[in-house]
């Protein structure tokens, strides 16, 4: 009997309604495949570069081709081999940062304070133009460098094309509501303008007292909770968002009108973070699959959004501890035809790929825990589990020789588990090998939890009882 392998992270307030979670997996859909859908191990990290004492902030990929990171208090250049140069200094060393560029500078915003590299000499300053506030965030437009005020509703833009030239009149206020403005964000050609419970959207309309106007009717009625979790992507804007009824909630908005990505489950791992404002969220694409990722801010795991499928995974990190925390990814940049990101922890950077089946080195736990089985409160007697994991991947020589596979067993609805039962995935070339589990015992209700660390590909393909 074919039963449900597939699916995507959803434990409940209450695990025996729902305990499903897939960690470090992600749900594959396939009407063409052998199975309708499958589970694919998620990237794993190479090393690729060290910046220091970290931790990596925000990683930057420059149109004109230069890589940049923002390593603890130090923002470095890096090159296609990997070599770190230090470009200057900023103020704070710990905190989200923003980075944004026009035609002839990049500009950081640490929170408080801005700062400018000129391409054309290297010169790295703090801006010290009496006219630019404090700012919380920072983007560019139209060749415009634009901040938010700290603690304001009000927003500020630089001479054109001069992020170190600002006037004490260039500013305007987000007024439609009177909400505190947490984040300016160049998306879709417009200026959007996230506040705590509303957002507005402007436009360049070119006047000569001050370039920019809201767009009529361009008012949403959703704030955002953290400020670097904005992305546009495919041609819609993403942030985790929240309004005057309360807030946690992932949203996309196409045009003008939000739409709700997150569930129930996901609002609540978000809603159990112990520092919300400071999640930030990563965007990447990989075999055709967009992946929006929000990490940090006291969340237990990173919490995935798979666009094109539109389910949710987790990634996780497994510790010295043999516990699960959030994956070390901290800024993502494509560059030199590479997934780069930071980690979390120091100033190392690390190339992500689906051919890599470790974290650097370290062991990544690959987990589904199923959906719950039941017959109607009656007692069943289950024989074997066959799990449908590609075969024959072993590699050549170390860890990977002899894949594994563990199996633990719930019968009370995923308060407690069994010991673990081993299986092995298959050597190399061991193609036909099967991964089964046999004498699992008679309950009323039953809940399998299947796991590996191992270090080769994985890719779960359907799941039997037999």
């Amino acid at each position: 009997m074919k039963i449900g392998l597939v699916g995507q992270s959803y434990q409940a307030r209450s695990l025996p309604f729902n305990a499903q979670r897939t960690l470090n997996l992600f749900p594959v859909l396939d009407q063409e495949g052998k199975e309708v859908s499958a589970l694919y191990g998620t990237p794993g990290l190479i090393d690729f570069a060290d910046t220091g004492v970290g931790p990596v902030r925000e990683a930057f990929y420059a149109a004109n081709g230069r890589a940049f990171v923002v390593s603890g208090s130090t923002l470095y250049e890096i090159d296609a081999a990997g070599n770190a140069t230090s470009r200057g200094t900023i103020n704070q060393s710990t905190g989200n940062v923003s980075m944004a560029e026009n035609a002839g500078q990049l500009g950081i915003c640490d929170g408080v304070n801005v700062y400018t590299l000129t391409y054309s000499d290297n010169s790295f300053a703090r801006v010290t133009d009496t006219d630019l506030p404090e700012a919380g965030t920072l983007t560019v437009i139209d060749e415009y460098f634009v901040v938010n005020k700290l603690n304001s509703g009000q927003f500020f833009i630089s001479n054109i094309a001069d992020g170190t030239d600002w006037a004490a009149l260039d500013f305007a206020t987000a007024e439609s509501s009177p909400d505190k403005l947490l984040r300016v964000y160049n998306a879709l050609g417009q200026l959007w303008l996230f506040g705590e419970r509303t957002t507005e959207i402007w436009t360049n309309t070119g006047s000569s007292l001050f370039p920019f106007e809201r767009i009529a009717g361009a008012k949403i009625e959703v704030g955002i909770l953290a400020p670097h979790t904005v992305e546009a992507v495919s041609g819609a804007v993403m942030w985790l968002g929240r309004d005057k009824f309360g807030y946690g909630i992932v949203y996309r908005a196409s045009g003008f009108s939000p739409e709700r990505l997150s569930n129930n489950a996901i609002e609540f791992a978000i809603q159990s973070a112990t520092d919300l404002e400071n999640i930030k969220s990563i965007t990447y694409q990989i075999d055709g699959h967009t992946f929006y990722m929000l990490t940090g801010g006291g969340l237990k795991t990173s919490l995935v959004l798979d666009l094109t499928t539109g389910q949710w995974h987790e990634r996780g990190f497994l510790n010295d501890n043999g516990r699960i925390e959030p994956h070390l990814s901290s800024g993502h940049m494509v560059a030199f035809g590479k997934h780069i990101v930071g980690d979390r922890r120091n100033g190392k950077l690390y190339e992500m790929r689906m051919d890599a089946y470790t974290d650097a080195g370290e062991e990544i736990l690959r987990e589904r825990t199923y959906t719950h089985l039941s017959n109607e409160s009656q007692r069943q007697r289950y024989n074997a589990l066959e799990v449908g994991f590609e075969a024959g991947v072993g590699t050549q020589s170390g860890a990977g020789m002899n894949p594994t596979c563990s199996l633990e067993i719930s019968r009370d609805l995923g308060r407690t588990w069994s010991n673990s039962m081993t299986a092995s995935i298959g050597k190399a070339g061991e193609y036909k090998n099967k991964v089964r589990f046999r004498r699992l015992g008679t309950c009323e209700d039953i809940t399998f939890k299947v796991s590996t660390t191992a270090p080769v590909k994985i890719a779960i393909i359907g799941s039997y009882l037999k």
